[in-house]
């Protein structure tokens, strides 16, 4: 009997994987969210896209269950579907939990978890396997550009998943083979501390049947197309499953040295008045400090202006004097003729799932910083107004943030 699910929140990277996938295994797929129509959904049909939330989203069919987005439940316990759901009996679930109940079934799973590059590992992974001939099924966080897609659906036994740590999502999963790339406090919105992140990790660890958490045999000395020592580490994880899954070393080389990096990780956009655009989704210091020194690698006699969005108040709270110290420290060219060589513009909070109490302010982040490079830019709105004079030919221009600052860049690189 062919299930129906519906799924609500279908407009987010994950849960719109998961509704495809569902879909090319026989599922009934409806799914509603506040503005449904994003890069994520173009595969489904007008009609299976419903706009925001209502009870009559469940009335018009036989739906089995309801699939959600996790932070649903917190934020808007009193959701309509989520009360009309439970008057008629649907089963009710996360989209994570869905795809570990459902999904997976009869799969070997290779999950990739971590606090910083899960997103790029698992499109690594996913390549090789690819290239191998081993045509995986894949779900993963962002557009992968060779796809055109945040999934793919493959006929092999194989099924590579970004597995996300945030409200312990991860635990309904039972990996053949767990890849953790690094583990940091992160999440602070749902974990009290470092020491309840590290617990999570090590449940999952105990239901995995083989883990990887740092690359073994050493580090790749073969040369990547993405930069950073962070993307060494992460393609010699890869190398690492491939070997254990016996395939060619040679069909993991050129599968590892061709790949070309997913939507919004070290992005480029196009141009702006002669100065090259990127975005990049970093939103923890960790991943702010590593991007930027990969940046000056790559562009190393280049003016950097760094675009960054902080992403949630309990995150930039939680973690503010790690923010600090990275802006303090994020390289900049003495010998240079301008005042320096990179130079910051912080944005105001962008606050995802959460609400604005006053916690903490990007004026408050600029002033601990205390640098004449790093200064506080404001809203959404008027950022672009205001860096377009600041930009010259041959500067780099980096958006980074896991909020809205892509469609920052974009917009850019089509502006006059």
């Amino acid at each position: 009997m062919v299930k129906r699910v519906h799924f609500l929140g279908i407009g987010g990277s994950g849960a719109s994987a998961a509704a495809a996938i569902a879909q090319s295994q026989g599922f009934e797929v409806t799914g509603c969210d506040l503005e449904p129509n994003n890069e994520f959904t173009t595969q489904f049909k007008s009609d299976q896209l419903l706009k925001e939330h209502s009870a009559s989203h469940l009335t018009s069919g036989n739906v089995d269950i309801l699939a959600v987005t996790p932070a649903i439940f917190s934020l808007d316990p009193n959701n309509p579907e989520l009360r009309e759901a439970r008057k008629r009996g649907i089963e009710i679930m996360t989209w994570q939990e869905f795809l570990g109940k459902y999904l997976t079934k009869d799969k070997f799973v290779i999950a990739v978890c971590g606090t910083h590059g899960k997103t790029t590992t698992t499109a690594m992974i996913a390549k090789m396997l690819e290239d191998a001939g081993l045509d995986p099924t894949v779900e993963l966080g962002a557009i992968v550009p060779w796809w055109k897609a945040n999934y793919r659906i493959g006929q092999g036994k194989y099924f590579v998943i970004e597995a996300d740590e945030f409200n312990d999502n991860f635990l309904h999963l039972k990996p053949d083979i767990t890849i953790v790339t690094n583990i940091e406090m992160d999440h602070p919105e749902y974990f009290k501390d470092f020491t309840a992140v590290r617990k999570s990790f090590a449940k999952f660890e105990s239901q995995s049947k083989k883990v990887f958490d740092k690359p073994n045999p050493e580090l790749i000395k073969f040369k990547l197309k993405v930069p950073g020592k962070f993307n060494v580490a992460n393609a010699s994880l890869a190398l690492q499953v491939g070997l254990t899954l016996g395939l060619d070393p040679e069909i993991i080389r050129k599968s590892l040295e061709n790949f070309t990096g997913a939507s919004r990780r070290f992005e480029y956009i196009g141009e702006f008045s002669g100065a090259k655009v990127y975005s990049d989704f970093g939103h923890h210091p960790t991943e702010i400090e590593k991007t930027m020194e990969a940046s000056r690698e790559k562009f190393p006699k280049k003016r950097i202006l760094l675009v960054y969005q902080p992403h949630m108040f309990s995150r930039t709270k939680a973690l503010f004097s790690d923010f600090v110290r990275v802006f303090k420290n994020i390289q900049t060219d003495e010998q240079s003729s301008r005042a320096s060589r990179t130079k910051t513009f912080i944005m105001d909070i962008y606050p995802s799932r959460e609400i604005d109490t006053g916690l903490v302010t990007s004026q408050q982040l600029v002033d601990a910083i205390g640098k004449e490079n790093v200064t506080y830019i404001g809203s959404a709105s008027e950022t672009l107004e205001k860096l377009k004079p600041e930009i010259k030919r041959g500067d780099i221009v980096f958006f980074m943030s896991a909020g809205d600052t892509d469609k920052l860049a974009k917009t850019l690189v089509t502006a006059k």
